[in-house]
């Protein structure tokens, strides 16, 4: 098949996390940070709660005139992410009014700390210069107020082409710190007129199954490591609380979260990058993972699909075709697939049933897996959508 490729331009933001390893003058100051945005949001919060709202900026003014000046620790703190937690006050509140989220709430220095810093560009002498500098050669990054911090995590060495526009410092609560940069740049992508199409039923026996054939299986190590969690569990609910044993059970208990969530990542990463590097046209349901969880009817299958993270390969799959100059297209969520024969369309509403494994239909006697039935039916939907969508042109 010839293909015929243009040029396309387009601006993208992406974002490059890596592992900090502050020294000790370093780390101070990344924790007092922390607290002081903490401390910030908290404080007008609660003035907010007493007197109403009000907006950033005059937050911002109330600031640098008196809250700054009473509270002296304030004052080592980079002033731009003071601003920002101002500006995160207010995001909450105009949630709060659009209605697309609940009450703002107080922060809590025991759930996961992180602060962020906007990049700033300054010309001195003809030469332009940035208060955030990643040097990969060196394996180091300039941050605000902290100077240059080694950093991990980035195997190519070459200098990352692109405008850096934020930096977000964060710390797990397995006491790891991380940096997440991000970055504004220009790609040079070639549109290709496609040649191959999948389709992708999700399941929980099978974590995919492919209009072709191809399955993946749910990682073996998320039991693993769920097994070894609860006895962690078990452990710590035995400590006295309070005590030196019940923090580093509980810091041990937070390694192996850690741990279960790295194995997730990277078998999702792994999985997205091989469908998203073979296949040109990629298709598949558009779930409702919270309708599908129902407390206390099966517990059981509530906690599979919560293993599963549909919504996570969804995601990945999404910005990794956007990225490649793939096509992804999402099915109405109500479309039956596993009821509809993949090769004379003829519904059977007897599949509702997830009991019955292989689908047999009764018009043309095909016999094959549910799943593989269900993949192909959402493949021919994909390809109805592209039609749709890129016939005229």
């Amino acid at each position: 098949m010839i293909l015929s490729i243009c040029r396309v331009v387009r601006l993208m933001f992406r974002a490059y996390k890596l592992r900090l390893y502050p020294d000790k003058e370093q780390l101070e100051l990344i924790n007092k940070t922390f607290g002081s945005s903490r401390y910030v949001y908290n404080h007008y919060l609660d003035k907010m709660k007493n007197n109403g709202y009000v907006s950033a900026y005059t937050n911002i003014k109330d600031y640098t005139s008196t809250l700054k000046y009473d509270a002296v620790f304030l004052q080592e703190i980079d002033s731009i992410v003071i601003r920002k937690s101002l500006f995160n006050l207010d995001n909450a509140y105009q949630k709060l009014f659009n209605k697309t989220g609940g009450y703002p709430k107080f922060k809590s220095k025991y759930n996961r700390n992180s602060y962020n810093t906007t990049a700033v560009y300054n010309n001195y002498k003809n030469k332009e210069y940035c208060n955030i500098e990643l040097d990969l050669t060196n394996r180091q990054i300039k941050l605000p107020k902290l100077k240059w911090i080694k950093v991990r995590g980035y195997r190519n060495t070459d200098n990352i082409n692109g405008k850096i526009k934020s930096a977000t410092i964060s710390r797990e609560p397995n006491g790891k710190y991380y940096v997440s940069v991000l970055y504004e740049m220009y790609d040079i992508l070639p549109e290709i007129k496609p040649s191959t199409i999948v389709g992708i039923d999700l399941g929980v026996k099978k974590l995919l199954t492919l209009s072709d054939g191809t399955t993946y299986d749910n990682n073996k190590y998320i039991d693993k490591y769920e097994k070894r969690i609860k006895r962690k569990q078990r452990e710590l609910a035995r400590k006295e609380k309070g005590s030196k044993n019940y923090y580093k059970c509980k810091k041990e208990l937070a390694i192996l979260h850690s741990k279960l969530s790295n194995a997730r990542k990277h078998y999702i990463h792994k999985i997205t990058k091989d469908i998203t590097d073979e296949y040109d046209i990629i298709t598949c349901e558009k779930l409702k993972t919270k309708e599908m969880i129902i407390e206390g009817k099966d517990n059981k299958l509530s906690s599979k699909i919560n293993d599963a993270t549909f919504s996570e390969i969804i995601r990945e799959l999404q910005y990794k075709s956007k990225y490649k100059g793939k096509y992804f297209y999402q099915i109405n969520t109500y479309y039956p697939s596993s009821q509809i024969c993949s090769r004379c369309s003829t519904q059977d509403k007897r599949y509702k049933d997830l009991a019955r494994r292989e689908y047999i239909c009764t018009k043309c006697n095909q016999k094959l897996d549910r799943d593989l039935n269900a993949s192909i039916n959402i493949m021919f939907e994909g390809l109805k959508l592209y039609m749709k969508n890129y016939a005229r042109v």
